[in-house]
């Protein structure tokens, strides 16, 4: 399965986002902000950093495989920006 996000005015266009539990699934990140780095980072419960990609900057797109997540919700954060917040949810 493939779960996308975009970046776009230094905030997630798609601050919600849902994937399968327990398998790995593509994460297709499309950076719209020309020469500006950023990156994805999934946190669990305990603030544990589970995935983080590449940070890079836009404009470009890449894909990346996050591995599988239990049952739950994951907030998820630009560390470069850290107002770009958002949840997925592994279900």
């Amino acid at each position: 399965q493939k779960v996308s996000i975009v970046a776009s005015g230094i905030a997630w266009q798609t601050p919600d986002l849902t994937a399968p539990a327990g398998a790995t699934f593509d994460l297709s990140f499309d950076n719209e902000d020309a020469s500006t780095p950023h990156n994805f980072t999934l946190k669990d419960s305990t603030g544990a950093v589970v995935f983080q990609s590449a940070t890079f900057p836009g404009v470009a797109t890449r894909d990346f495989t996050v591995p599988a997540l239990k049952a739950g919700s994951y907030p998820f954060v630009c560390t470069v920006h850290p107002t770009m917040t958002g949840t997925l949810t592994a279900q």
